[in-house]
């Protein structure tokens, strides 16, 4: 259900005058200034007599602007495919093979469990 939609209008926000940070500056309740800080959209007090925007319409606007921003990043953004040959493919799991047995000897290394130990099993097993 939307609700008291009349705070959003053109003249309720202005658009910061550095200019770089293109940040959205829009008025809210003084009480709520500290917690209307998000990315692209900043809280200011909102003068006497004027009720200011919801925090909550706020959070909406930064994650329309971000999810915006991100897809005009992405079809910016080259494609990169990356291929593999088999030798390269067998490099890569050795090494995060060798990763893991040191990861898992330092952790043992680190702690100890008292009792029974569990039997060492084979994380992942590759047949060539």
């Amino acid at each position: 259900m939307i609700a008291n939609i009349t705070n959003l209008n053109p003249y309720s926000y202005h658009v910061s005058s550095s200019g770089a940070s293109g940040k959205l500056f829009v008025p809210v309740n003084p009480s709520a200034v500290i917690y209307a800080q998000f990315n692209h959209i900043s809280g200011i007090a909102a003068p006497k007599g004027q009720s200011g925007v919801s925090i909550s319409k706020i959070q909406i606007l930064n994650s329309l602007i971000e999810n915006l921003s991100r897809i005009k990043g992405a079809e910016n953004s080259p494609k990169k495919s990356v291929t593999l040959t088999k030798a390269q493919a067998d490099v890569l799991i050795q090494k995060y093979q060798k990763e893991i047995a040191q990861s898992v000897q330092a952790a043992q290394a680190q702690f100890t469990l008292s009792g029974a130990m569990p039997q060492a099993g084979a994380l992942f097993s590759v047949n060539a």
